[in-house]
Order: structure tokens, then C-alpha cells, then sequence
């Protein structure tokens, strides 16, 4: 009986996969180049022989279900793999990458592309075998171009045992992250365990962390690292009747305008510069395009224009208008529609702080910038300051401060006392930046120039702080449960603003 040419393709289609992605990276970049697998690799790498083992055997058994099916589970195993491995790597700067490239890609951009074709082939054929090619029959005999097609598989799969054997280990090892050159010298060969270590179990993996809480820290100053730090005193208390939706999480100040800025967990309001009154505010859909998460900082941006930034680092700039056309604004908004329109809703990009939320955000006039402060967790534990242009929102500046001695302040003879800290509010002025952290009470003065702490003061009192600004010689901290505070802004602290 004359055998179907669906045959003589899928031959055709093993003994590519075999030599093309599978030899090549055993012989051209194993061997000869001396680049071995990481262990994302292996799983790829294992992935591609699998579907070829699959392929011989619908040669040899045909088109059963149980190799078709299992042939598109494999596949769409090695797209996954592909794109958990690509993930790594993919929002690097233009050029940058992990090992080495063919043809301008990665090996790991061409897994994703193999697997995908795979998957495609496998779908098309299976439109096209012959109804009596599902039959029950006996196993096929295999013609030349079958045998070539298996002799191929079997000289990749002597291959890549080979080194995998020299680069990786009989078990238990696995494999490593970043592995070394391959050689066929024994002297140079590592066998790792690393990749057992320990590590939380997560749907999230690394990106499974904690969202920042400002009802969770400390906020006695007895307890922090830092010890004799002088202390303000608060000069007057009162409370917030605005009728806010929902409680405060931060607050900015317009000189200009005289007007205060409130932002809530999706709500931002206008104020008259008593705090008295609101002038305008709405409340935005948070689920409309960006995942804008809960707002924790806020500035004015000048010409009618105001910013709001969230614990996730993405930001929306409002415009205040009186003209502003309801129907199209009821995408963007959940109360009062007419009262802004959106210019922009984005994201932030950081490099240091990409672990890590924020819980603060300053406009600084002098560098036409934002800034925003990280909180830290269980995985990152330092303070970063990060800084982007007004003009394109990019990331131009990122430093951890400087704690350095000052005069009758002890610090902790080991470890970084600031990240025992959480900046929950932050404003800027002559050139310094005011940190205050929810935890231990502490507020920090920053000066951006030198990048560094030259004046450390705790607030006794305050609990939970979210809102920061200067006005008239003072501080005004606004706090979780709306309690306003006003505290004299020392001299050493930058003199009257």
C-alpha cells in the first residue's frame, strides 16, 4: 500500500529538529563553542527531544492519539519553558541578553519559535492523516528516509548525554543558573546543587511579594536602630472633615495656588489651602488600562496639571478643567467625570527598586522630576530614591542614601539602619529631600546633591503617617486615620522654606 507523503514530512521535520536546534547546540555551541546549558536550557533542550522521539514513534506506530496528544502537552510544555526563560531576559536593554546568539536572537528566543512550529506542524497534520491511518494496524517498517531521521536523533541524544554528563552530573544533580565554559577535561567540570536550595513556593516565584502595609510597622522610635536622635515635637493636632471616600494616602502642597492635594486609595482631591474645603475631585477606574493599585503619592506638576502615583510605581496625570466631556470621561472615572481630564496613565521603569513598593512620591521644582521612595520587604531591604524626568516620565536617577556619623547619634555597629525604616511620606524643598517613615517615627532629611542623610529627627506621637508637606515655616503630616499634624520645621533641618 502506498504510504501516505504526510510520512516523508514528518520524517523530514524529526530529522530537522534533531540536527538544526538540537545539534547545533550540542556540537556547534557545545562542543566547539564550549557554551553549556543553564538549567531553563535543559528543560528546553529536553523538551525538543521528546517532541522527535514522538515524531519516530508516530513513524513507526502511527498517528495514535497518545502520541499526538501527548506530542501538542510536550510542545505547549516547551513554549511555556520558552517563555519563562525569555522572561528573564527580554525587557534588557537593546543588545543585552544571556549566553550566546544566532542570527541576532538568543537560544531561548529560538526555543519559543521551535516549539511554536512544532505545535503548528503537529495541529496541521492532524487535519491531513488519512481516516485509515487511525486504524489499529501493525507497526510500520521504516523506509530510508525514517532511518536517516533515527539515526540523526540518536547521535544528538549520544551527544547531549555527553555533556550533559561533563556540564551538569549524574543525579542528583541538576544543573546550574549560570553555568561554566564547557570542556571535555574533567578538571573543569562543576556539579552543582545549588538550585535545591531552599526557596518559598510561589505561582509568583521571585515577583510573590508582600504588599506594603502602613498598619503593620512599628511606630515607637525606641525600637529603631538608630538611637539619641533628636526629637520635634508636635505644635498642634486636628482633624480632616472633608469627607474623603476612603482614608488619606498622601498629601501635597501648591505655593502658587495655595491649595492642597489628597489622595486616597482611587480618589484625589483638591482643597483650598485650609484644608477646609474641597475644591474638586473624582474618583478613577483603577481597572481602565494600567493596573493602577492603590495611590500613595502625590504632586502638583504646575499648569493645571497634578500627578498621582501608585504603590506599583504606575502614575496618572490629571488635567483640571471645567469643560471637560462626560461621556468620554465615564472610562476613566467613577465620580465626578467633569472635574479632570487624564492626560496620561503609565508606569514608572526602576532598576533598583523593581523588587520593591513605594509609599511616597515629591515633585522637585529644581530638577523638574519626581521622586519616589521604596518600602522594603522581605526580599529587598533597602531604601531607594529613584527619580524621573517631568518632561518624558523615565527613570534618570537611582541611589540608596548615605548614612553616615552625625553628631550624638549612635548607630548600630552592623547591617544598613535604614532598612529598618518605611517611608510612607516625602516632600522636597531647597534641594532636600524629607523622608518620614511610618516606622519608628523617624523623618530623615536627604540632601539629592550629595545623595546623602544630614539630619535624622524622630516625631513622637504620630501614628501611621501617609502625607508630608512644608508650609509657613511648618510640617503638615496627615495621617492614616485623618488626623493632621503640624510640627516646626527645625533650622538644622534646612532653615525656613
Amino acid at each position: 500500500m502506498k504510504r501516505s507523503p504526510l510520512y516523508t514530512v514528518l520524517a523530514l521535520a524529526v530529522l530537522f529538529l534533531a540536527v538544526v536546534p538540537l545539534g547545533t547546540s550540542v556540537f556547534v555551541l557545545g562542543f566547539f563553542l564550549g557554551d553549556s546549558p543553564c538549567i531553563l536550557c535543559w528543560a528546553q533542550r529536553i523538551g525538543m527531544a521528546l517532541v522527535a522521539l514522538i515524531g519516530l514513534f508516530v513513524l513507526r506506530y502511527g498517528p495514535k492519539p497518545k502520541y499526538l496528544g501527548l506530542g501538542v502537552l510536550v510542545g505547549a510544555w516547551g513554549v511555556f519553558m520558552a517563555i519563562r526563560h525569555s522572561s528573564l531576559h527580554l525587557a534588557r536593554d537593546v543588545g543585552q541578553g544571556f549566553a550566546l546568539e544566532m542570527l541576532g536572537a538568543h537560544t531561548y528566543i529560538w526555543s519559543f519559535a521551535v516549539f511554536w512550529v512544532c505545535i503548528v506542524v503537529m495541529a496541521a497534520m492532524l487535519m491531513k492523516v488519512p481516516a485509515e491511518d487511525l486504524q489499529p494496524a501493525a507497526p510500520r517498517a521504516l523506509r530510508g528516509i525514517d532511518r536517516v531521521a533515527l539515526a540523526g536523533f540518536l547521535l544528538v541524544i549520544a551527544g547531549t548525554i555527553v555533556q550533559a554528563f561533563a556540564s551538569t552530573g549524574p543525579p542528583p544533580f541538576v544543573g546550574q543558573s549560570d553555568p561554566v565554559r564547557f570542556s571535555f577535561d574533567p578538571r573543569h567540570w562543576v556539579w552543582s546543587l545549588d538550585e535545591f536550595s531552599s526557596a518559598p513556593v510561589s505561582v509568583r516565584g521571585r515577583w510573590a511579594i508582600a504588599k506594603p502595609d502602613v498598619t503593620a510597622v512599628d511606630p515607637d522610635p525606641a525600637t529603631a536602630p538608630l538611637h539619641s536622635v533628636p526629637q520635634l515635637t508636635i505644635a498642634g493636632r486636628r482633624s480632616l472633615n472633608l469627607g474623603l471616600n476612603g482614608a488619606p494616602t498622601d498629601l501635597a502642597y501648591d505655593a502658587a495656588s495655595n491649595r492642597y492635594l489628597l489622595t486616597t486609595e482611587h480618589g484625589v482631591y483638591l482643597t483650598d489651602g485650609a484644608l477646609q474645603n474641597v475644591v474638586r475631585h473624582t474618583v478613577i477606574d483603577p481597572l481602565f488600562s494600567v493596573d493602577m493599585g492603590r495611590f500613595a503619592g502625590a504632586a502638583f506638576l504646575g499648569n493645571d496639571r497634578i500627578i498621582a502615583v501608585t504603590e506599583n510605581k504606575s502614575y496618572l496625570v490629571l488635567r483640571e478643567t471645567g469643560k471637560a466631556d462626560v461621556d468620554l470621561n465615564y472610562r476613566y472615572f467613577l465620580e465626578s467625570p467633569e472635574a479632570f481630564e487624564e492626560v496620561s496613565r503609565a508606569r514608572f521603569a526602576t532598576l533598583r527598586a523593581k523588587m520593591m513598593y513605594v509609599m511616597s512620591a515629591a515633585a522637585d521644582p529644581e530638577s523638574h522630576s519626581i521622586v519616589t521612595l521604596t518600602v522594603p520587604n522581605a526580599k529587598s531591604r533597602n531604601m531607594v530614591v529613584s527619580r524621573f524626568d517631568m518632561a518624558d516620565m523615565t527613570l534618570s536617577e537611582e541611589f540608596v542614601p548615605k548614612l553616615s556619623a552625625q553628631p550624638g547619634i549612635v548607630l548600630p555597629e552592623e547591617g544598613n539602619p535604614l532598612a529598618a525604616y518605611y517611608v510612607t511620606a516625602a516632600t522636597i524643598a531647597n534641594g532636600r529631600l524629607y523622608a518620614l517613615s511610618a516606622a519608628h517615627s523617624t523623618l530623615f532629611v536627604i540632601d539629592l546633591a550629595s545623595r546623602s542623610v544630614v539630619a535624622v529627627y524622630t516625631i513622637p506621637g504620630l501614628a501611621q503617617p501617609v502625607g508630608l508637606v512644608l508650609k509657613d515655616a511648618q510640617f503638615v503630616i496627615v495621617s492614616r486615620d485623618g488626623t493632621l499634624a503640624s510640627v516646626d520645621v527645625p533650622a538644622a533641618a534646612g532653615g525656613h522654606p
